[in-house]
């Protein structure tokens, strides 16, 4: 399949001509999936890519369920059956593909794919996980059945059923079925477009045994810059879940003790019974004591008062430094103003100066007039 031409289709179809980065690296973790599990059916592929356009919200991501099961039976510490739980202390609401929601469905499916889904939950968001959980789910994988609702995409699409709308009860029903039909039928367009099918044209009236020669053309897009930055993402995204797995092995007090302690005593049996105590003197003794302690504990006070220390330190003398160069900046725009901002006009020695010279002018003037009498 020529995966360009894939995505220039269904980017026309689906999403406004406007495929974002996103969008097309969620759907190349699904179709890496899909050949991974060997899924060649291209209405499984159509219908499982149509799947999560809908309940991701077109965004072709594993996704957390809006309000994360508030005001849902499942969005409370009850199983299915409303038994109450207390560990693991976590919410099974939607997440990833498909929205896999309840504690059996996240300690079942944890238990299929060999991944700890129950204690960590939200590993259903990354990508590859997602996809494998929506495989797993939607068609007869490794429990041979449809694990969401035990239909699966099998009683489906065959070679005797066709089935787009109904196959919406392999997740959920019978809910927007029609709608996601329609998202079907167009992703199932757009892969038999970007199928790639070597036919051998034979012009008419070829005879039998005529060679042809195919000519292979590989063309290099940026495919491979998706895949690529889809793995660093993947990479980065297991580093996350390592530190978090760490961390809460840190917010654990590991306690693990073992105490052997041996003592043997040979007594003296050719010897005399020694009369107070009634026994035959010691003629060896050995006592073997050991003791192996491991404690992991992380409220550490001093250790933490120290990082607290070094880090407020190193906060005070950032904030210093930014001080200091603010009072810099202050003084130099200070000097830059005076140099440039011209002097002030003195309006009172103005005014001074015009009441001076009018008196001098009348006095000059009545002064000619008498001299002229």
């Amino acid at each position: 399949m020529d995966r360009h031409i894939f995505f220039e289709e269904i980017g026309r179809s689906l999403f406004n001509g406007r495929l974002s980065p996103g969008q097309r690296s969620g759907m190349v973790v699904k179709l890496n999936a899909f050949d991974r599990q060997g899924i060649a059916d291209d209405r499984w592929r159509a219908y499982m890519l149509a799947t999560s356009y809908h309940e991701t919200a077109r965004a072709m991501q594993p996704v957390e369920e809006r309000g994360k099961g508030k005001g849902r039976p499942y969005g409370e510490k009850r199983k299915h059956d409303g038994a109450p739980y207390a560990h693991p202390d976590k919410l099974y609401y939607g997440r990833g593909d498909v929205q896999l929601t309840w504690y059996e469905n996240y300690k079942k499916m944890g238990a299929l794919l060999g991944i700890p889904l129950l204690t960590y939950p939200e590993l259903a968001l990354d990508p590859d996980i997602s996809a494998r959980i929506m495989i797993e789910g939607m068609t007869r994988g490794i429990s041979n059945r449809g694990d969401f609702t035990g239909v699966s995409l099998e009683d489906y699409f065959n070679d005797r059923v066709d089935d787009p709308v109904n196959a919406r009860r392999i997740v959920n029903g019978l809910d927007r079925a029609d709608r996601i039909a329609g998202y079907y039928r167009k992703f199932l367009a757009a892969l038999k477009v970007a199928m790639v099918v070597v036919v051998l044209l034979l012009p008419a009236g070829c005879k039998s045994g005529r060679v042809v020669t195919e000519k292979r053309v590989t063309r290099t897009d940026s495919t491979a810059v998706w895949e690529l930055r889809d793995s660093l993402a993947l990479k980065e995204r297991q580093i996350a879940f390592l530190q978090t797995g760490l961390q809460r092995a840190r917010e654990e007090n590991i306690h693990f003790r073992s105490k052997t302690h041996t003592r043997e005593i040979h007594y003296d049996t050719t010897a005399p019974v020694d009369s107070a105590t009634g026994k035959q003197p010691v003629a060896s003794e050995v006592i073997t004591y050991t003791r192996s302690q491991y404690e992991k504990v992380i409220d550490d006070d001093e250790t933490r008062h120290q990082e607290w220390a070094g880090a407020r330190e190193s906060l005070v003398r950032g904030h210093r430094d930014l001080a200091l160069t603010v009072d810099k900046q202050t003084h130099e725009d200070k000097v830059l103003k005076e140099k440039t901002t011209p002097p002030r006009f003195n309006y009172r020695l103005f005014l001074v100066g015009v009441t001076v010279g009018i008196v001098v002018a009348i006095f000059l003037g009545r002064f000619f007039s008498r001299k002229g009498t």
